[in-house]
């Protein structure tokens, strides 16, 4: 019989699972981890929200996201994971106007810049854009998001400018494209250029010293009230139950499953599966779960590269449309990207040592016992019992359809003729 610890008498379950961040140049990470204990993963984009439920998180909050060049996040998934009962906050940045667009549907907004998107102070999504460097280097920020222009500009002691001014400076700085506002342009290319030195010299000054970083501050807002719990609630529209279950919803849509109830034997005669296939499917699937898992508790982010091998190996996947591919692989490259680390750590281990090295690390991290069981006989044992034993919400029919869907072994579901 399998024990729990009695250090972790409830083992592990989703709830239990910190909040997940999405952030970017806002803040730093360092600063954001001492507000809040969370997982954090980069700036938000199309299909994350979604990737972020299936890997079972139920409190979202989201700072930073894409939107040049890569499509922004969807307020279908937002409304999405607020019916599937999961808390979703915004603040900042594209937080901010998700919250201002979705907060009658139970987004929760914080901050100022959150408060004037949905009082219509401001309307333009740029007003929080801003060009920053990459990841590795911390996404250093290189140039000014209007609202922090704004913010200090409405700060400004009447000495430093009037009323009047400051609506040019703010209307000058919104002229510009956004990756070529600062304050420099502010001092040297706007209507400032034509003042006296000294007045000049007084703003700059001011700016030096008196510079609002309206985002930042909004992101500790944010980051503080979730640490607190002051803003957790159960609205009844929003409740969880079993008759919600979206991926399985998302499925059916697509045609891949009748809306009744499907069975795994129904899924193997229909994809030819043998009863040797059946079962190595369902433990090599246990099996990436827990390691994928494994890498998002360590705080691990899949490549580019990962995710590019996934796309290769899986290459039958042209009739899925590329951004639903890509989800449908995003923890298929989490995991690649553990085994990576965890061989990297632990030189001369192969991926199948390494993946069961990981979740017996991952078993041991978790105070999990079974009578009888150390060594890679737990991590079989993890990997036997699936993840259903552990409280999470995982289901090897949907896994085992989306799989078969991307080896191109899965047509589309032809309803079953009625005699």
């Amino acid at each position: 019989m399998p024990q729990r610890s009695r250090a972790d008498p409830g083992l592990v379950t989703p709830a239990q699972k910190p909040p997940l961040v999405f952030l970017g140049p806002t803040l730093s990470l360092r600063e954001a981890s001492s507000l809040l204990p969370a997982s954090f993963r980069p700036p938000v984009r199309r299909g994350d929200v979604y990737r972020a439920l299936a890997d079972g998180f139920t409190t979202l909050v989201l700072i930073d996201g894409e939107f040049h060049g890569t499509p922004s996040v969807w307020q279908r998934e937002i409304a999405d994971a607020l019916t599937e009962g999961a808390t979703v906050h915004g603040a900042s940045s594209m937080g901010a106007i998700r919250a201002a667009e979705l907060h009658t549907f139970g987004m929760i907004g914080h901050g100022k810049i959150f408060e004037w998107y949905r009082d219509g102070v401001i309307v333009a999504d740029d007003e929080v854009a801003l060009g920053y460097g990459p990841s590795e280097f911390g996404y250093p920020p290189l140039s000014e998001p209007l609202v922090n222009i704004r913010a200090t500009m409405e700060a400004a002691p009447p000495g430093v400018i009037t009323p009047e001014e400051c609506g040019q400076l703010i209307e000058f700085s919104k002229a510009l494209y956004y990756p070529e506002r600062s304050f420099a342009a502010l001092l040297e290319r706007g209507p400032v250029a034509n003042w006296p030195a000294e007045r000049r010299d007084r703003l700059a000054r001011f700016l030096r010293h008196g510079r609002i970083d309206q985002k930042r501050e909004d992101a500790v807002v944010a980051l503080t009230a979730v640490a607190a719990q002051r803003f957790r609630r159960c609205l009844s529209k929003n409740v969880p139950g079993p008759g919600k279950p979206w991926r399985r919803e998302r499925l059916v849509a697509e045609g891949l499953i009748p809306p009744g109830e499907w069975t795994t034997a129904e899924i193997a005669q229909r994809a030819g599966l043998s009863e040797s296939e059946l079962a190595f499917f369902r433990h090599e699937l246990s099996a990436l779960f827990f390691v994928a898992l494994w890498g998002e508790e360590h705080g691990l982010v899949a490549t580019p590269a990962d995710l590019e091998r996934q796309r290769a190996f899986f290459s039958a996947a042209t009739v899925i449309p590329g951004p639903r591919r890509d989800g449908l692989l995003a923890s298929r490259a989490l995991a690649d990207a553990a085994v990576r680390s965890f061989s990297t750590a632990h030189p001369g281990r192969n991926s199948n040592s390494s993946t069961r090295a990981i979740i017996l690390d991952w078993a041991l991290g978790h105070s999990i016992q079974c009578d009888g069981c150390e060594g890679e006989a737990l991590a079989e044992w993890v990997i036997e019992s699936s993840a259903n034993h552990f409280g999470y919400k995982w289901s090897f029919e949907i896994e085992l359809t989306e799989t078969l869907w991307l080896l191109g072994r899965l047509g589309r579901f032809q309803p079953r003729e009625v005699a």
